[in-house]
């Protein structure tokens, strides 16, 4: 039987494998931080692959590197989350939980060949639930006077690509124009986790909603 996989895809499976090994907590920083320059170079030779499947005309390829790129993002957000944790910094961990969470997300939307992270999402937000305290999350309405499609630079309205679609090596998203604050609201499920509540009034400053500790209100005017 042959083997469809792209040799380079093959190559950058293998580093995936092994940085995978650095998605614990208890593993050396120092360890994690050469991870680190290993996956942002593998996301380096990506690049290069996808605009080389790109301009070949490629869509298939350039979207199975695609979802590559958003592997490796997530890769890289979530030894950073741990790395951040350990420095007692939990509010960029959480940031950078939220954003290996989408990248994952973002690679199953990419090509189907990646559809097998459903398991590696659900880990992730096992994490969330475990590790991190529960979170008031917000949301705000706008009033939009044009939506842009990202793909084709058109009236989204108008033209044929959809939201969250691969082409040509890109997810499809919409460019907001011409916006305006209308309200913003405490909601359960945001469409982007990062819009939280961080702290709250408390006698004396403000209580971090992850640290719990009090933080003194600024002098600053």
């Amino acid at each position: 039987m042959i083997d469809p996989t792209p040799p380079f895809v093959k190559e950058f499976n293998q580093t995936v494998e092994d940085v995978e090994n650095f998605l614990v907590m208890t593993r050396a920083s120092n360890l994690q931080r050469a991870a680190l320059d290993v996956i942002s170079a593998a996301a380096e030779n990506v690049r290069a692959e996808k605009a080389l499947a790109i301009s070949n005309g490629d869509e298939d390829y350039a979207n199975l590197l695609l979802g590559c790129q958003c592997v490796a993002t997530a890769l890289e957000s979530e030894i950073k989350m741990w790395l951040y944790l350990k420095q007692e910094r939990p509010d960029d961990a959480w940031n950078e939980l939220v954003n290996a969470q989408m990248a994952s997300t973002d690679a199953m939307r990419a090509h189907i060949g990646f559809s097998h992270l459903t398991q590696h999402v659900r880990r992730l937000n096992a994490i969330e639930s475990l590790v991190f305290p529960p979170q008031v999350f917000v949301s705000s309405g706008m009033i939009v006077g044009f939506q842009e499609c990202s793909i084709c630079g058109g009236d989204y309205d108008e033209c044929s690509h959809l939201v969250g679609k691969p082409y040509m090596g890109d997810l499809c998203h919409i460019v907001a124009r011409n916006i305006s604050l209308e309200h913003v609201a405490i909601v359960k499920d945001p469409a982007d986790k990062r819009c939280r509540v961080e702290r709250f009034s408390v006698e004396g400053g403000y209580r971090n909603r992850m640290t719990w500790q009090i933080e003194a209100e600024s002098n600053e005017a």
